[in-house]
């Protein structure tokens, strides 16, 4: 083992250590200044890539599929079907030759196979209901069993980006669609749901410690899409208050504006405070980057929007100049 990698697992163990309370903040930032991990995280960034990489290849071989073959829906079904299967078959295949991340990558792309193969059927035995959110549905259903009898994390976040889109769709399709899943309409539901989907990553996490000691880190990603849609329904609230459709008029008041702008405040210092206590850079990264969000967000709305324009170009660029200059002098006292 390279000297960078010793050195990340060894720092991968003193975080579970920390996490788990063993270790003082003290004793577990002198012993984890002793192990320097490279400067760039290889590993990380390839898993992008292999991301990047099935993503694109599914789309253009959509495009080639469309542009070469004259397909029926029938036959397109058949070898959708096909297709996933092969797919799946062949990520099992390179994970058992110790292609660990490029097997899981295919498998993501047979996910994503997966969900063209249901709406294809869909068109196929319309109702006329106009339904889409119910093949959703049935993707996150499958999709998540398949997460976990491969132990692809991969899958795992793609089933979270089917449930953001799932849940606004459901959420549009039972308000009469007055606002479509991107417009979050009734955002109080994902803050709701999102507190069910910590409350999930909680658990997962203690449980991979027993019975889910195979599936380490899968916690990660609940937890991330958890803080996700709560960050992003606090945001829109604290805006335009607990609105029922964000292209129609919602008479919001100070007080209600106030609350949700106070409820995301100290919900991005419960994170910060989390995240520092346990050694989640994630948390932390979420913290900071939506309390900035915050800041600016109430500076344009409230400062910027009541001065001339000049003058607001000039505050709002030495604010910007400032924060440049501070991370700059963070980031020389790390390195």
């Amino acid at each position: 083992m390279n000297p960078a990698k010793f050195n990340k697992a060894v720092c991968d163990q003193l975080e579970e250590l920390h996490r788990d309370g063993l270790l003082t903040q003290k004793i577990f930032a002198s012993l984890k200044a002793q192990y320097v991990t490279d400067r760039w995280d290889w590993v990380s960034l390839g898993r992008w890539f292999l991301i990047f990489g099935a993503i694109s290849v599914t789309i253009g071989a959509s495009i080639f599929i469309k542009d070469i073959f004259d397909f029926t829906l029938s036959k397109l079904a058949v070898s959708l079907a096909l297709v996933m299967t092969g797919l799946f078959i062949g990520g099992w295949h390179l994970r058992q030759k110790s292609y660990s991340w490029t097997g899981k990558s295919v498998e993501l792309i047979a996910g994503m196979v997966l969900i063209g193969l249901t709406f294809t059927l869909g068109i196929i035995y319309s109702s006329g209901s106009g339904n889409w959110p119910a093949l959703l549905l049935i993707d996150l259903i499958v999709l998540i069993g398949l997460t976990y009898a491969l132990n692809n994390v991969l899958l795992l976040i793609l089933s979270a980006v089917i449930f953001f889109i799932w849940f606004g769709g459901v959420t549009g399709y039972a308000s009469g669609w007055q606002a479509y899943w991107f417009g979050m309409n009734y955002p109080l539901r994902f803050l709701m749901a999102s507190v069910a989907i910590i409350a999930i990553a909680l658990l997962h996490r203690n449980s991979e410690k027993t019975i889910l000691k195979n599936y380490q880190g899968f916690f990660k990603v609940w937890l991330s899409a958890g803080s996700f849609f709560a960050e992003m329904s606090l945001w829109l609230m604290s805006l335009f208050g607990n609105f029922n459709s964000i292209f129609s008029y919602h008479k919001t008041y100070a007080a209600e504006l106030l609350l949700f702008n106070l409820l995301w405040a100290g919900f991005n210092i419960a994170l910060l405070y989390a995240g520092t206590r346990y050694s989640l850079r994630m948390l932390r990264g979420y913290a900071i980057t939506f309390l900035l969000i915050q800041a600016y967000t109430l500076f344009f709305r409230y400062i910027i929007s009541n001065m001339e324009a000049i003058s607001a170009l000039f505050l709002t660029g030495g604010i910007t100049l400032m924060l440049v200059i501070v991370i700059e002098k963070k980031r020389r006292a790390m390195n």
